[in-house]
């Protein structure tokens, strides 16, 4: 098993600490990094992570094998590079790690792998920023591809379960739709879903499925929404306008119609809403399009009052 360790030597006045004897600055800066380490076991909850602390000395650590370790080191190196995509989560958390390090007079954090041993104190430098969408405004419209294995289905509260790459995950969804994939059970199947961070880890929301003829739609949207996170300014917006207006060039109507039922989402940003009415105006009274349609218009009425 591999481990991400953190040791305190010397507390501010130099003196050695060991679990058997500490001042109460020591202890109580040992049990909030403690703490810390453990909320994001619990919520990297599936990975199957454990905490360890060695007897005698003032040792703490997140223990996993190579692949699970791996996930919670890169979220590390994420968040100290302030990239875009760090996990608001682990920020909390490692700021709460750097806050109380600084009254430790010496410390080391590795990360300790089979065969080597990486020194990631340097991370712990500086206070982790806090990512925030762009523009200053909430963004939490997170899209997810998930292939996996339909394990179960049901409940008093509809939801339903994939094994993806040996890891379950709980999809939540209405009555219909628990319905709609039920006669995948015990199989493989292609779904869109609705991704979003909180306290008790992530939550899933069924969007869509890919299966026979749609299926060809489920890497192109991957794809699609991938690159989308990248964009800035009005890029995103020139971005959806040109893939929708792809579809109805080709007269891909179900494609476009899949599309655009990806966007809602209550998270949604209005002006990607906006830019699929705009796109689909000639379509407004078709009945192909018509209901997909008013639900784009009821949602972004919803967020910024009568469109007309």
């Amino acid at each position: 098993m591999e481990s991400i360790d953190i040791t305190l030597k010397t507390d501010s006045q130099g003196k050695e600490i060991s679990l058997n004897n500490m001042s109460l600055e020591t202890s109580k800066s040992l049990r909030e990094i403690l703490d810390a380490l453990i909320n994001i076991v619990e919520y990297e909850q599936n990975l199957d992570l454990h905490i360890g602390i060695d007897k005698g000395s003032a040792v703490q650590r997140i223990i996993g094998n190579e692949e699970n370790l791996s996930v919670v080191y890169n979220k590390i190196l994420d968040a100290s590079g302030s990239k875009y995509e760090r996990d608001n989560v682990y920020v909390n958390q490692l700021n709460v790690i750097h806050r109380n390090i600084q009254s430790i007079g010496d410390f080391t954090i590795y990360y300790n792998k089979k065969d080597s041993k990486t020194d990631i104190k340097s991370l712990f430098s500086k206070k982790f920023k806090n990512t925030r969408a762009k523009n200053n405004v909430e963004n939490n419209f997170n899209v997810e591809f998930i292939t996996g294995i339909l394990e179960l289905n049901g409940g008093k509260k509809p939801n339903f379960h994939l094994n993806s790459k040996e890891l379950p995950i709980t999809i939540q969804c209405d009555f219909d739709e628990a319905i709609k994939v039920n006669s995948f059970l015990y199989k493989e199947i292609k779904i869109s879903a609705w991704a979003r961070s909180t306290p008790r880890g992530m939550e899933y929301k069924f969007c869509d499925l890919y299966a026979s003829e749609s299926e060809k739609y489920y890497h192109e949207f991957n794809s699609f929404f991938k690159e989308l996170e990248k964009k800035d300014g009005t890029e995103p917006f020139h971005f959806i306008s040109e893939k929708l207006e792809k579809f109805y060039d080709e007269k891909d109507y179900a494609g476009a119609r899949k599309f655009i039922r990806i966007f809602l989402n209550k998270y949604s940003l209005p002006t990607y809403l906006r830019t699929i009415l705009v796109m689909s105006k000639g379509f407004k009274n078709d009945d192909f399009f018509s209901e997909t349609l008013k639900k784009v218009e009821n949602l972004l009425s919803n967020k910024i009052g009568k469109i007309y």
